[in-house]
């Protein structure tokens, strides 16, 4: 498998958890995920993983043409605490098709790009410098992350 392929398989795979742990939800939307920090609630981390999903792809997706990433002064946790707050309104439906809108342009861009672009470099949300390859394996980590973390929540299998 080529490594395009490898991480389009890691990319789909967290996905599916991700989607999978949404259908087992139900009306639960509304229950604290966190009781420190942010303190989401599972539809507050759904706008979460909505919000980053399209931000990281942008991200990510500029690194590749050789851009720097994220400014040297963005502040990760100011960003996702107002990004969600802006969107506070923000219906599961909308959440999840902007989920599979943005799962779509990134697998998509992923079958156009050449190999070489994964070795690129620039930053991160997190700040720290990356290859895009790094990044794109960060990105369903994120996912598997806070799927593991509503599963635990609403004791999902």
């Amino acid at each position: 498998m080529s490594p395009i392929e490898t991480i389009k398989s890691n990319l789909t795979q967290a996905r599916a958890r991700l989607n999978h742990v949404f259908d087992q939800v139900g009306s639960r939307w509304d229950t604290q995920v966190y009781s420190d920090g942010a303190a989401w609630t599972v539809r507050q981390l759904a706008i979460h993983l909505m919000i980053s999903d399209k931000g990281q792809n942008a991200t990510v997706m500029g690194i590749a043409r050789g851009e720097e990433g994220v400014p040297a002064d963005f502040d990760l946790e100011r960003y996702n605490r107002r990004s969600v707050e802006k969107r506070a309104e923000a219906t599961i439906e909308e959440v999840r098709a902007a989920l599979a809108t943005s799962f779509g342009e990134r697998v998509a861009w992923l079958d156009a790009l050449d190999e070489a672009a994964l070795t690129r470099t620039g930053r991160h949300g997190s700040m720290q410098i990356m290859s895009v390859a790094a990044i794109l394996n960060l990105m369903a980590d994120h996912e598997r992350t806070h799927a593991a973390d509503i599963a635990k929540a609403l004791k999902i299998e």
